[in-house]
């Protein structure tokens, strides 16, 4: 069973199977910022899971 990663469309190889969801996240935030807040969202895809990666809205100021 490997894990795939889903932002913006686009699927990302998992960088290491011992680091959890969050650290996975916090690493690709050093390559999309708006990650670092994002919602995470799992789903199965046949023996594979997939971790899809959402924006959060949010206010500024």
């Amino acid at each position: 069973m490997a894990r795939k990663f889903v932002y913006d469309n686009r699927e990302y190889p998992d960088p290491d199977p011992s680091m959890t969801v969050d650290q996975v996240r916090n690493t690709m935030a050093t390559f999309f910022p708006e990650l670092a807040n994002a919602a995470v969202k799992e789903r199965q895809q046949g023996e594979d899971t997939v971790y899809e990666f959402e924006k959060r809205l949010g206010t500024k100021g």
